[in-house]
């Protein structure tokens, strides 16, 4: 049966080139979340092991413990999403921490979606990163979305 335990697996990349020539930087997570949901809501916490290949550093790099949640409202009769994604690695590498802002960083964003129609939904987030994307610094943002559902 279904016991809301599952398997985390998660992999991205940034490249200053084709071909990784330049700057590049591959994280591989791998470890175990679990799904709390209810009526509109959800949360998932996850624990994860990572291991980096990038340009100056590859191998382990310590881990990152995070969640990915939401809830789903109606406001009058329009569909909204609330939702929240955030990341803290923690135990990096001391070679990389060294290129990274140090041994810990955060990551995530909170957001507001309007599900206009079936196909259509556009939001608003505010994007937050602290000693993470290869700054020793606290950077934010605020991204504006259309996206088209199919």
């Amino acid at each position: 049966g279904d016991t809301g335990f599952n398997l985390y697996l998660h992999a991205y990349g940034t490249y200053g080139s084709a071909n990784r020539v330049n700057f590049h930087d591959d994280m591989f997570l791998y470890g175990i979340g679990y799904n709390f949901t209810g009526s509109g809501w959800w949360f998932k916490p996850f624990f994860a092991k990572r291991y980096t290949d990038q340009t100056y550093y590859t191998g382990d790099n310590g881990y990152v413990a995070g969640w990915v949640a939401g809830y789903s409202f109606m406001l009058g009769s329009e569909k909204f999403t609330l939702t929240n994604w955030n990341e803290y690695e923690f135990d990096r590498d001391a070679t990389y921490a060294a290129g990274n802002g140090g041994k810990e960083g955060l990551n995530g964003a909170v957001a507001l979606w309007w599900n206009a129609t079936s196909h259509i939904t556009t939001g608003i987030q505010y994007r937050y990163a602290d000693d993470k994307l290869g700054e020793d610094f606290y950077q934010d943002a605020i991204i504006y979305s259309i996206k088209f559902n199919f």
